[in-house]
């Protein structure tokens, strides 16, 4: 007695079709011969032949890419990941900062509270910034030597704060000796020789 399964009618390979209509193919003649034989009634109602389903799937998503609102699913139709686009907090910061024009400030304040780093601890232990005005820093210095090496080292200084905060910020040093004694005496007054002698 013949194998039914082996039978002429069994479905052989084309060459010319592809994997689908293959598969389409041998689902269909695995059907017919177990209708033959009495075990299956017919297709059962939800089947359908794997190009059908195909064809299906990409209409759905070429209806769904035309759809806004809806998010793109990956082949197995699972939502795809959103693409996060998180800043670091440091550019962040940079861009607040930028925004609300406090750039300048802040450059200023830094180079007021570490004149250290930008001229060394001995340089900072008889010199104090007093004062930046726009675009001038104003120094006091222990003593007229102290100013007066300073001044020899002002073009070092200032490349120094260039490189920290840039180029636009401090263009200038202005740098004062130890303060001399005035003698003035309410807002008026007239300008006069200046200090002398009095004490002799």
């Amino acid at each position: 007695m013949s194998d039914p399964s082996r039978s002429e009618d069994a479905p052989q390979p084309d060459s010319a079709a592809g994997p689908a209509d293959l598969v389409d193919a041998v689902y269909d003649r695995t059907q017919k011969l177990a209708h033959a034989q009495g075990r299956v009634s017919g297709r059962r109602s939800g089947a359908q032949p794997l190009r059908r389903r195909r064809k299906k799937q990409g209409e759905a998503s070429a209806w769904i890419r035309g759809v806004r609102g809806l998010q793109k699913t990956g082949p197995d139709g699972r939502r795809l990941p959103r693409a996060l686009n998180i800043h670091s907090l440091k550019s962040a910061m940079t861009t607040t900062v930028t925004q609300s024009g406090w750039d300048t400030p802040l450059a200023r304040g830094w180079v007021m509270n570490h004149w250290d780093l930008l001229v060394g601890e001995e340089i900072a232990k008889h010199t104090r910034v007093e004062m930046i005005k726009e675009d001038v820093v104003i120094v006091s210095c222990d003593s007229t030597a102290w100013a007066t090496n300073l001044r020899l080292m002002q073009r070092q200084i200032l490349a120094r704060i260039a490189e920290k905060i840039g180029h636009d910020e401090i263009k200038q040093l202005k740098l004062y000796g130890p303060t001399q004694p005035s003698w003035r005496k309410g807002r008026l007054h007239v300008k006069g020789r200046g200090p002398r002698d009095t004490y002799g």
